[in-house]
């Protein structure tokens, strides 16, 4: 059975391909139409995916959609959308919003169409509960046979936050805290009033927190967001917009007055600027830690999986795994929207009936397309371009990355998700204090208080990094202070406030990138290098040979490996 996961509501569309439960291959759309957040349907990222897997459109059983528009169509009757579509096509939903409002019972987990075709076969659309779908990815994938789920983003069909237990393959839903009142939604607001776009740049702000105090916006916060007794939360609708979707604004001038003069795209970042980052960056970890620790009175359970848009605030993993109250904590690789076409095939699979050992099973997130040695060949020779052929780039990369230089890695098949995970890099030195400004002036183009990721040898990572004990970090979801004594010695992966949003590399999950750091310990002494995602400010991670060439000579890169290639500067 091959099932097609879509994520396309929101930005960063994507598409995952499962067969049999297992899912072969998933990738955003913005990695092949080139358009950063591309939003709609991945027709581009379906058909490389099936390419890959040699399949075609005709051997697809299930469409599995990570949203459920009936639940929004239940809600009231719409004369404007019922009455007079504008296409015939607009009557697959405008029939139901005839007879859902009606009916007591209103849909929630899935809605499923049928479509009959005339070779017989019938193709199956799946439109799953955006927050099940969230959770699907968290749970089903993790290594807990029981566990809590706290699913938390801007918002879903109708609910923004969702408790929830998973068990076997079964996911329970406790609570679900319904739009407007969204956590998701007051950081977001809060980034548009530093200048920066709102579902989109929200981890900038947290990257600005580290330079921040909380105190002087601390007062304004509390009053934007208060905590409930029973662990929740409630904003105060007042200072918000963000549920008037004809507003271009996510404050209310009430809400903008109280936390001061809004900055412009092109202002300069001042301090003020960092106090309101840290301000919304602390109490949306304090609403954090309510909600867990609701979580774990509601569930008594010792493990929880995290999803949602807030679940890529890995400063606030970092301190809920080493703080609790969860004795263990688990991160997908992509906890954000675009994680779920990958939720939703799972879930379609789970009803479907896949056998509980291949639906529970640990996914990678190497789930892109790899490119052979012929095709980058034939690539160099259609841009006219020579290069190296190296035996072993591990040890080579090592030698130029101990030397200073800084290089484009291209190897394997291409990481799911918004971090490079080694196999879509950009590597640098970590030992060299000016790397981090020259990286953000010279290759990835942004503003120059943007951190880069150390990725360090599972095996070493707790000499460096204060984590618990054999506690891993494969995806950088999660921000550890660095142990006191090293900040000098890797300080271009050191934040601001002595921590780093690290990636700890196994063997067994990605050996090249592991050889790599290994021969550049034993050049320097050092298992770690700094790791950033292969493109530039406003570019998507490249997918092809073709993009990592483009990236290559419009930036300051002074090397690229394709495979086995190498081409310097």
């Amino acid at each position: 059975m091959i099932i097609v996961g879509v994520h396309n509501t929101g930005t960063t569309s994507s598409a995952c391909i499962s067969r049999n439960g297992i899912p072969l291959f998933a990738a955003a759309e913005e990695r092949y139409t080139r358009r950063k957040h591309d939003k709609y349907f991945p027709i581009a990222a379906i058909a490389t995916g099936l390419d890959t897997i040699g399949a075609t459109m005709d051997d697809v059983d299930c469409l599995s959609v990570a949203w459920n528009p009936a639940i929004n169509l239940a809600g009231r009757y719409r004369a404007g959308h019922s009455e007079w579509p504008g296409f015939a096509g607009e009557r697959l939903y405008s029939n139901l919003n005839q007879i859902l409002p009606r009916l007591t019972a209103k849909p929630q987990a899935v809605t499923e169409q049928l479509v009959t075709l005339d070779t017989g076969r019938a193709l199956r659309f799946d439109y799953v509960d955006h927050h099940l779908a969230h959770a699907a990815l968290s749970f089903l994938p993790s290594p807990f046979e029981e566990a809590a789920i706290l699913i938390v983003d801007g918002y879903g069909e109708r609910a923004c936050t969702m408790l929830a237990r998973g068990q076997g393959t079964s996911i329970e839903v406790i609570h679900r805290e319904p739009f407007p009142n969204s956590l998701g939604s007051l950081y977001s607001a809060i980034t548009q009033h530093l200048g920066f776009r709102p579902d989109l740049d929200e981890w900038k702000v947290m990257g600005a927190a580290a330079y921040g105090d909380p105190a002087p916006h601390r007062e304004a916060m509390h009053a934007l967001v208060t905590t409930t007794p029973e662990g929740g939360y409630r904003l105060n609708l007042n200072l918000f917009e963000h549920f008037d979707f004809d507003s271009p604004w996510m404050l209310s001038p009430s809400g903008k007055a109280m936390v001061g003069p809004e900055r412009q795209a092109t202002d300069a970042i001042e301090q003020t600027h960092f106090d309101l980052a840290a301000s919304v960056q602390e109490r949306t970890e304090e609403i954090m830690f309510q909600l867990l620790s609701r979580l774990r009175r509601e569930t008594g359970l010792g493990d929880v999986c995290l999803g949602g848009g807030v679940a890529m605030n890995s400063v606030f993993n970092g301190k809920a795994t080493s703080m609790g109250p969860f004795d263990r904590i688990h991160i997908p690789f992509a906890p954000d929207d675009s994680g779920n076409s990958i939720g939703a095939a799972l879930d379609s699979a789970r009803r479907a009936g896949t056998p509980p050992k291949d639906l529970r099973a640990s996914i990678s997130p190497y789930l892109g397309k790899a490119h052979d040695d012929e095709e980058i060949s034939a690539t160099l020779r259609r841009y006219g371009l020579s290069s190296r052929r190296v035996d072993d780039p591990a040890q080579v990369a090592a030698d130029l990355l101990s030397e200073g230089i800084i290089l484009g890695w291209f190897q394997g098949r291409m990481e799911f998700g918004q971090r490079a995970l080694g196999n879509r890099s950009i590597l640098g030195d970590p030992r060299d204090a000016s790397m981090r400004d020259k990286l953000n002036a010279i290759v990835k183009f942004r503003e120059s208080f943007r951190p880069f990721a150390p990725a360090v040898l599972q095996e070493r990572a707790g000499e460096f990094f204060d984590l618990p004990a054999n506690h891993s970090v494969p995806y950088m979801e999660s921000v550890f202070p660095v142990h006191s004594g090293f900040s000098n010695k890797i300080p271009a992966v050191i934040h601001a406030d002595g921590s780093g949003r690290l990636q700890t590399v196994r063997a067994s999950e990605n050996g090249l990138f592991h050889n790599l750091i290994t021969a550049f310990g034993l050049r320097t002494g050092i298992p770690i290098v700094l790791n950033t995602s292969f493109n530039t400010a406003g570019e998507p991670i490249v997918a092809t040979p073709d993009d990592a060439l483009r990236t290559f000579y419009t930036s300051g890169l002074n090397a690229l490996f394709l495979g086995h290639h190498l081409i310097q500067k």
